[in-house]
């Protein structure tokens, strides 16, 4: 170990599912952590579930509750043996986790009912076989020493008693700080750490999961723990593009972004990162890499503190059939115990929620449909419950689409320029945070991404 002043550098590497499932996969990732091990620095690599098998395990659980899991469950064991043999690996390490899982299916099943922490204990499931694969196969494949740890030892969630207990076990949060001792023991023992995305311990032990699409957030607790010196997320796409290049044939890949524009994408819809990921390493000042495991050689895009203002939009995000619930409050309007009781309900479903827009008589909510507790029946009893403090409540589906990379007045300047005939017919909501980061518009779900082209076509200057 180097002298005991001089402190450790990590970097961390985080696999996505897309990119941990196949052979080839594993061949890119053991050549991406071997040029890392050969420039001297640790490596700790945090990687999710096989692909599909997070949602598998999910309807393990609920068929668990009637007892008619059998054919899923030997559905999950064999794909996860079909890959120890494809890896070359003993497929015997599996059978720890596999004896695990049958417990926590018999558990359910005894009980003839699904718990939010048997759900949890039941899906963590999927990063422990194949974290457990992940290990064996670098072990094996590279000349130094690999560690596998368990997530849970390391991570704990904050013990947030007022949360809806959906929200306690399925979405939880942690607040890692960087750990010398951590740091010093782990480079100690080995030169690559090996974890699970997704998953941590409660205060009392309890298996506890950081959310859908956590393993991003994961992969950043765990950079914060090792004062990383960078983090990398490795995907199956080359970085974070200036709109969805699904939706948009001539999307940009961006070289750069700052972590407030990387943030704002993140939380207006751009998958490739997780908003809560980068909350955790902005304030450590921990950059950001986005590369594709199916091409490493690529450039990626790089988040990082470093930001120079501009005068022109730099992306363009957009969510789909967004839960919007307009309120109207009566003639009392915005009094304090009427916001507290219409938040308090939402916050009551386990459901998050953005303000859009607000008079004195009224709110305009977004609802958060990627909340892992969310269903068009949970929304449906919402809007009953919120019936009883307003005076009428409207419940609709929109698409929501931000414009990010200058101020708020200037992507509205920018929209002002824009030919009359080629506007759409109704805006139907415009909206800025406090921060001016970013404009926001509320369109129809149907237009949207006509608009959204028109948008990319007429703004984007990158």
């Amino acid at each position: 170990m180097s002298d005991q002043n001089q402190k450790v550098q990590w970097r961390v590497l985080k696999f996505g599912g897309s990119s941990v499932s196949s052979l080839a996969d594993w061949q890119n990732i053991a050549a991406i952590v071997q040029s890392h091990l050969d420039q001297g620095f640790k490596v700790s690599v945090i990687h999710s579930a096989f692909k599909n098998v997070t949602n598998q395990l999910e309807q393990l659980a609920q068929e668990a509750t009637t007892g008619e899991q059998d054919e899923s469950y030997q559905s999950i064991v064999a794909n996860h043996q079909a890959m120890a043999n494809e890896l070359s690996i003993d497929e015997s390490v599996l059978q720890p986790w596999f004896d695990s899982l049958q417990i926590t299916i018999n558990n359910i099943e005894e009980k003839q009912s699904l718990s939010p922490c048997d759900r949890a204990e039941l899906v963590a499931h999927g990063e422990l076989l194949s974290s457990t694969l992940g290990e064996a196969y670098l072990s094996k494949t590279l000349d130094y020493k690999t560690h596998w740890v368990d997530a849970r030892q390391v991570l704990t969630a904050v013990d947030d008693s007022l949360k809806n207990v959906n929200e306690y076990f399925l979405n939880a949060v942690c607040h890692p700080r960087e750990n010398l001792q951590l740091i010093n023991d782990w480079a100690e023992q080995s030169d690559l750490v090996l974890s699970q995305g997704f998953i941590a311990n409660n205060p009392i032990g309890q298996t506890v999961l950081l959310g859908r699409e956590g393993s991003d957030t994961s992969a950043a607790y765990f950079a914060c723990l090792l004062g990383a010196e960078s983090l990398e997320i490795w995907t199956d796409v080359e970085g974070i593009y200036s709109c969805d290049p699904n939706k948009v044939t001539n999307a940009m890949k961006l070289e750069h972004l700052s972590y407030n524009q990387a943030f704002d994408l993140a939380q207006s819809g751009a998958k490739v990162l997780h908003p809560r990921c980068l909350s955790a390493v902005a304030p450590q000042r921990i950059p950001v890499h986005i590369r594709s495991t199916k091409n490493p050689k690529a450039s990626g895009t790089l988040v990082d503190e470093n930001h120079q203002e501009s005068k022109w939009v730099k992306a363009i995000a957009i969510k789909q059939n967004v839960p919007v619930v307009t309120l109207l409050l009566g003639r009392r309007g915005q009094q304090p115990d009427t916001l507290q009781k219409v938040f308090g309900v939402i916050n009551e479903f386990g459901l998050t929620s953005e303000l859009l827009a607000s008079t004195k008589e009224s709110l305009v909510i977004e609802i958060d449909n990627s909340n892992s507790v969310y269903s068009e029946s949970v929304l449906t009893e919402l809007s009953e419950k919120l019936a009883e403090v307003c005076m009428s409540v409207l419940l609709s589906h929109s698409a929501i689409i931000t414009l990010v990379g200058c101020q708020a007045s200037q992507a509205l300047w920018h929209l002002m320029q824009l030919d009359e005939g080629n506007m759409p017919e109704q805006w139907l909501l415009l909206s800025h945070t406090s921060s001016d980061h970013h404009l926001s518009i509320l369109v129809n779900d149907q237009q949207a991404e006509e608009i959204l082209n028109l948008l990319h076509q007429e703004l984007i200057k990158v």
